[in-house]
């Protein structure tokens, strides 16, 4: 209660600060109720977090979030797919033309290693077709573990810089959320954030990351072991994909619960408080045309600002599972084409590869998801003015 009657004197401090303009807005002064919106939006430190994007984010993305958040707020934002669209196209094709080396040196082992072994007759000659294979086979592995931990790198990155956004747009998304829903709200989302922020940091960049890493190893190993390593390669596996979806839906549950209980908790409090202040004599009417622009700019400031975090995620993320798509569906091709010329245990391994790279997008979408869902819930649950 003592919050709320802060709140009434943060109010009463307006007034007397703005004197005849409480009137004013009243009657429907603009100027009034411009220069409430205006100290509201100048409250939000959106500076740190627009320059923290912008040391993130590739050079190739025209982005800034401070203007986006502008440009909400006078309802002008348009998102271009076409823009965004080129930008996959280009991502695709500069991926591809960094990778063409790699893959005809890929090609070129795999069509040797199917001549060593399918031409052998004799004895000796098989013996050494065998000994060819397996100079061809650590030189492909060899190619292959720098092209998986260049993706690895590329997951851990993308994880790292969508942590540190977060970790400077989670302030400046509460004070705006305090402004239109209330402390109880803004303090729970706060702490929600925080534990989707610790659960990202701890168990999927600390834990699952490192398990793509033995899966990779195992599974390249396994071809050479006569599949003895193939349920251990199923269980990291299974492990990785049974856990984010378990974590996703953990949090989904639990902030979708806070998102209907708390927000509703802070506007029956708020309108208790509100009526109890409008029936007064004399200020009452005053008090509610204050309040009613106070909350209607908080929400819409608020509002703004979450979109315009959903779509620095969004920009902080496309250019990365872009690459690590394209890691995943070239080693994915080239186990189907090399297929039928080429011994089966370099096949498993151009697919071991390519598993390997769908878990990194795995976490990384998972991640992304987690994210914007936190702030989609908020957004949802608090866009109502009581």
């Amino acid at each position: 209660m003592k919050k709320w009657i802060f709140v009434v004197l943060l109010c009463g401090f307006f007034g007397a600060e703005a004197g005849g303009k409480i009137y004013a807005a009243e009657q429907g002064d603009v100027t009034a109720t411009q220069d409430v919106f205006q100290t509201i939006y100048d409250s939000v430190p959106l500076e740190e977090v627009e320059n923290v994007l912008q040391e993130l984010k590739d050079e190739q993305m025209d982005f800034s979030f401070q203007q986006y958040v502008d440009k909400v707020i006078q309802g002008e934002a348009e998102l271009s797919l076409q823009g965004i669209g080129e930008e996959i196209k280009t991502c695709v094709s500069r991926e591809f033309q960094v990778n063409q080396h790699t893959i005809y040196r890929l090609l070129l082992c795999g069509i040797l290693s199917g001549v060593f072994l399918n031409f052998a007759t004799s004895a000796y000659e098989k013996e050494m077709s065998q000994t060819g294979f397996y100079l061809i086979y650590f030189f492909v592995v060899t190619i292959l573990l720098g092209g998986f931990l260049e993706a690895s790198t590329v997951a851990k990155t993308v994880l790292d810089r969508v942590l540190v956004f977060m970790k400077a747009l989670v302030p400046s998304f509460s004070i705006a959320l305090t402004w239109s829903a209330g402390s109880a709200t803004s303090m729970a989302f706060y702490q929600a954030a925080l534990a989707t922020m610790a659960i990202v940091e701890q168990v999927l960049v600390g834990i699952f990351l490192p398990l793509v890493q033995v899966y990779f190893l195992i599974s390249i190993a396994n071809p050479l072991m006569d599949g003895k390593f193939a349920r251990m390669a199923d269980l990291v596996r299974s492990l990785i994909r049974f856990g984010t979806k378990t974590i996703l839906m953990v949090m989904i549950g639990h902030q979708g619960i806070q998102g209907l209980i708390t927000p509703a908790l802070d506007g029956v409090k708020r309108g208790t408080l509100f009526r109890t202040a409008s029936s007064l004599p004399g200020v009452g009417n005053v008090f509610g045309g204050v309040t009613d622009t106070i909350i209607g700019s908080g929400v819409l400031i608020k509002s703004a600002i979450g979109v315009g975090g959903l779509v620095a995620i969004c920009v902080l993320c496309i250019v990365p599972l872009v690459r690590l798509w394209v890691f995943t569906i070239t080693y994915k091709g080239l186990a189907a084409f090399t297929q039928p010329v080429t011994d089966k245990r370099l096949v498993l391994v151009f697919q071991s590869a390519a598993d390997s790279g769908r878990l990194l997008v795995h976490i990384v979408f998972m991640t992304a998801v987690m994210f914007l869902l936190t702030l989609t819930i908020i957004i949802a649950a608090t866009n109502h003015v009581y």
